[in-house]
């Protein structure tokens, strides 16, 4: 006959041969989830700019993304290929056209024009920020050919008002102390749009349907591009 001190080391003994048991099936669980479960992929963490993955015009390696989150804001997502897909580098607040955005720009609609287009040259009242391409040093004597004027006229190019040529001035140096050429109708169509920038955000902190971004924010940008052959996906 077992004594309540045997009967006590015989149940404390089961009941501690029961929690090893379990905690063996557990660490044998644990190790078979853990041999066969997939490895982290080395870029966890990395964001991708899904929103220009598809799109067939898309060539470059470097892509400014411009998407609207309001009818005149929205942002700018730098995108940088790699492999095959397009890693975000960057993300900054953006102005729209005050009549926001469209995919049939017309002459003083206030819209800015939705596609994918290539960033040219640049210009400013002050000297290049970093931007390595072309770089216009803006005078009183420099304008952009837009309104009325016809293709032979210079519609939609860069002119000087001292060879006769008739325009919006360049020289501004709140929003034009720095700015991009957007390369946005490039057959130079009269009518349909002209003077499509990347530049900095005016005081009323609108645009007639360029893009704006705050000064220091343009600043990183242009830098980000370098010499590197840049499109702009605005949507």
């Amino acid at each position: 006959m077992n004594t309540p001190t045997d009967q006590l080391s015989t149940s404390t003994g089961r009941s501690r041969s029961a929690f090893i048991a379990v905690a063996l099936i557990a660490a044998l669980v644990a190790a078979f989830f853990t041999a066969f479960a997939p490895a982290e992929p080395a870029h966890a963490g990395t964001r991708y700019c899904t929103g220009i993955e598809g799109n067939k015009k898309v060539k470059a390696s470097k892509v400014i993304e411009a998407r609207q989150k309001t009818k005149t804001t929205g942002y700018v997502f730098l995108c940088q290929k790699k492999g095959s897909r397009y890693v975000l580098k960057g993300i900054y607040k953006a102005k729209f056209g005050y009549n926001g955005t469209t995919t049939r720009k017309r002459e003083g609609d206030g819209k800015t024009p939705r596609g994918t287009y290539w960033m040219r040259n640049g210009f400013g009242t002050a000297k290049n920020p970093g931007l390595g391409k072309s770089w216009t040093k803006a005078t009183r004597d420099h304008v952009w050919v837009d309104g009325k004027a016809s293709k032979a006229r210079g519609y939609n190019t860069m002119q000087r008002k001292s060879r006769g040529y008739r325009g919006e001035t360049l020289y501004q140096p709140k929003p034009y102390k720095y700015a991009q050429v957007i390369g946005y109708n490039e057959a130079r169509t009269p009518g349909k749009g002209s003077a499509i920038f990347l530049h900095a955000n005016t005081k009323s902190m609108k645009t007639a349907g360029c893009i704006s971004l705050y000064e220091a924010s343009l600043k990183k940008v242009m830098r980000w591009e370098g010499a590197t052959k840049t499109q702009i996906v605005i949507h």
